[in-house]
């Protein structure tokens, strides 16, 4: 008789009774097993640094890095790990950046067990999951936002680079800017966007195809 296969996650938020929620849910399984647990991104990528679970759930607003940077680092350094995105952004803007990044599902904390188990159950298969929530929603159309925002070419420039995972350090090696300048620059682009962080300045750029 062959041995069943347990596939191990490991689970990040930032909310201890959302990872107690989780522990619950998944210990009448017998095919997911949560492994390891993680409060924060930096928490994440050092367990990464010596093991290699088969899915990782983790939430977009974490403190550093925040989702978009977990996924991106977990895809570029274990590629077989599938990575489900548990969040309460109701946005199919974050939805297009996550596909983008190698996320394997998008699904909102309002889901029941069984849409989750059925995320799990579909990246198993190579799909991405998407909430059914989200399915139905028409995504934002563009507006011209940015040039009504007044947003620089250096500011446009800035952006792209956050969106796509990078950080202050290697943005002013390829801008030939110092750090600083790039955090004054990112702190700039926030207030003059009413935006309060890089996960929420990501769905703008996508919103207004500058990814």
């Amino acid at each position: 008789m062959s041995k069943i296969k347990i596939f191990e996650i490991l689970v990040a938020d930032d909310h201890r009774i959302f990872l107690d929620g989780l522990k619950m849910i998944f210990a009448a399984e017998s095919k997911y097993k949560i492994v390891a647990e993680a409060s924060n991104g930096k928490d994440v990528l050092h367990y990464f640094q010596s093991h290699s679970p088969d899915f990782a759930i983790i939430d977009i607003n974490m403190p550093k890095p925040n989702g978009f940077e977990i996924c991106k680092a977990i895809k570029a350094s274990h590629p077989h790990c599938k990575v489900i995105v548990l969040t309460m952004y109701n946005d199919p803007n974050f939805v297009k950046v996550f596909s983008k990044s190698g996320a394997s599902a998008y699904v909102l904390k309002n889901a029941g067990k069984a849409e989750l188990m059925n995320a799990l159950d579909s990246a198993l298969k190579g799909e991405f999951y998407i909430s059914k929530e989200l399915q139905v929603i028409p995504e934002s159309p563009v507006d011209g936002f940015v040039k009504s925002q007044k947003l620089t070419k250096r500011e446009v420039e800035i952006i792209q680079l956050l969106a796509k995972g990078e950080s202050s350090t290697v943005i002013s090696k390829q801008l030939f800017l110092s750090t600083y300048t790039v955090n004054t620059h990112r702190k700039n682009i926030l207030h003059k966007l009413g935006l309060k962080n890089v996960a929420e300045l990501i769905g703008f750029a996508s919103e207004n195809q500058l990814l």
